[in-house]
């Protein structure tokens, strides 16, 4: 029952407030990105804010690192290069913002951000029905253009058509994201009301793409030659030995990616 008022609630919001969310919800993403290696599991944090027609999914460390005059920034330590000491790079700095059918991505490429318009997803509702944090949950299905198939248990119960990075558009909010191989799971944490202003996220060195194409390019390049997007950038531990190569090879053993 308080669930259902807070949905009430939630839609009582939107004519008022326009650019400022109405709710925030925090996710857990886990991500396997060598497939031959599946001990290794990349977890990090996102947020998204979101009302019925704007929102924006980032890392708050993300966000904090681009925003150096905010009070959120957080010194998160530094990295020792052929250039000097750089800022350690927060574990995600993608980001996806969206305005009503218009969903903006930006994904790293080395030390690049690639922005670009990413395509609508359609989905198929399926029977399979369950609960999630006490919420009345639908399971859907959706193929990627990029062609990995994607499961999201969304609720009709907070009626926001949003979710995590791309997964938006179906009649409530999604919860739960898996592909179906599970090397990608993305769980809601925590839901909670909010008024924050939506906003994409301000980067440094931003490459506005003319399609998504030119990022998908840009990548597969940096797989086979990272160096090309570091600025060919040598890497080194506290004792001054370089590791470069441990990163390109961690870089070239990704196999699995969330686009």
């Amino acid at each position: 029952m308080k669930i259902k008022t807070f949905g009430f609630l939630v839609l009582g919001f939107i004519s008022m407030y326009g650019q400022t969310a109405v709710i925030e919800v925090n996710y857990e993403t886990k991500i396997i990105q060598d497939s031959i290696n599946k001990s290794q599991i990349n977890i990090y944090s996102s947020t998204l804010l979101c009302n019925n027609l704007e929102s924006s999914y980032y890392s708050r460390e993300a966000k904090a690192f681009y925003n150096r005059n905010s009070n959120e920034t957080k010194t998160t330590g530094t990295i020792n290069t052929n250039y000097g000491a750089i800022p350690k790079y927060p574990k995600s700095v993608s980001s996806v913002y969206k305005n009503r059918e218009n969903l903006i991505v930006s994904m790293p490429v080395g030390r690049y951000i690639f922005t670009y318009e990413e395509p609508q997803l359609k989905w198929e509702i399926l029977n399979d029905k369950k609960e999630i944090k006490g919420l009345k949950s639908r399971l859907a299905k959706t193929t990627t253009d990029t062609g990995d198939t994607f499961f999201a248990w969304f609720t009709d119960e907070i009626a926001i058509p949003d979710g995590p990075f791309r997964f938006k558009g179906l009649s409530g909010l999604v919860l739960e994201v898996y592909n179906n191989n599970r090397t990608i799971e993305i769980y809601a944490t925590d839901i909670k009301k909010s008024e924050e202003i939506i906003e994409p996220l301000h980067y440094i060195t931003n490459v506005k793409t003319k399609s998504k194409n030119q990022f998908l390019e840009a990548r597969k390049t940096y797989q086979e030659n990272p160096s090309i997007y570091n600025g060919n950038m040598r890497i080194f531990d506290e004792n001054g030995n370089e590791t470069t190569k441990k990163m390109t090879d961690r870089i070239k053993s990704h196999t699995t990616f969330l686009d």
